[in-house]
């Protein structure tokens, strides 16, 4: 098994990203899939650049799968599944959103760049020139209030 799981793509190493570091719990000829602590990647057999057994030794005990080492070619789609706990309710299966960023913090630093600069003012904090203050609120219920401001130090 172990000679079908050598480089199968062409691209070369030194252009992909670092190995991904997991366990290999299932291998057929047209996909792989790997678990790492989140979840489980499934990649297609033709993105698999390289798959490289990892020392046992540094891999953790009790996990299923071989540890191994697998490189993806850049451009490559994967699914990616997660274990979770499902308690019944009165309503249908769902996922809670994810919390997001404030919004507008990166724009207000941004603006607050371009209006310190406008005036010749230091835009870094601490040092006596433009600053941007943000302030958010979040309550279980969905509603995201905020609010933002530039400053002279």
């Amino acid at each position: 098994m172990t000679g079908a799981l050598h480089r199968t793509g062409s691209a070369t190493l030194a252009s992909t990203s670092p190995p991904l570091p997991g366990y290999l719990v299932a291998a057929t000829e047209r996909s792989i899939s790997v678990r790492v602590g989140d979840g489980t990647w499934t990649l297609d057999r033709t993105d698999v650049l390289d798959i490289v057994e990892r020392d046992a030794a540094s891999a953790q005990s009790g996990c299923e799968g071989r540890p191994v080492l697998v490189r993806v070619r850049s451009g490559a789609t994967a699914d990616f599944t997660q274990r979770r706990r499902v308690e019944v309710t009165d309503r249908p299966l769902t996922l809670a959103p994810e919390q997001s960023p404030a919004r507008g913090d990166d724009e207000l630093a941004r603006q607050t760049e371009i209006w310190a600069r406008g005036l010749e003012l230091t835009a870094g904090p601490g040092v006596g020139g433009a600053t941007m203050t943000c302030c958010q609120t979040r309550s279980q219920h969905g509603s995201d209030d905020g609010i933002a401001c530039d400053s002279l130090d």
